[in-house]
């Protein structure tokens, strides 16, 4: 349940980040892939977290967009064409979630190393 309250507030908050990249940045362009489409959508919720709406956050924003080579139109048109897929949209809001923490300096779990028993065993 909480989960799923989570990952409700997580949507909100890239649509929002999406609507405003969209309404703040004009002009239009090809279409938009999946990993790209991660990538400038994290950076954009990292800057929004981070710098709430601060003239820095403006540029960290503006700058993600710059960086990749995306208006917010690619964004808002991203989200339209696939937004009705909801595996899809599950599985692209997770990506941006870790690569959130990722930007936040917490590992990628791929990353982890797995402690060896012994070690554990002796730790205890």
């Amino acid at each position: 349940m909480k989960r799923a309250r989570r990952d409700g507030a997580v949507m909100k908050a890239i649509l929002l980040v999406a609507g405003l990249a969209a309404i703040g940045c004009g002009g239009s362009g090809g279409s938009l892939d999946e990993d790209t489409y991660v990538q400038v959508m994290a950076r954009l919720s990292w800057a929004r977290a981070k710098y709430a709406d601060t003239a820095e956050g403006d540029s960290v924003r503006a700058a993600a967009l710059d960086e990749h080579g995306v208006t917010g139109q690619q964004l808002d048109e991203f989200v339209t064409r696939f937004g009705d897929d909801p595996r899809r949209m599950h599985r692209l809001w997770e990506a941006i979630r870790i690569e959130v923490d990722v930007l936040d300096g917490v590992p990628r779990p791929e990353s982890q190393l797995e402690v060896p028993d012994a070690e554990r065993h002796e730790s205890r």
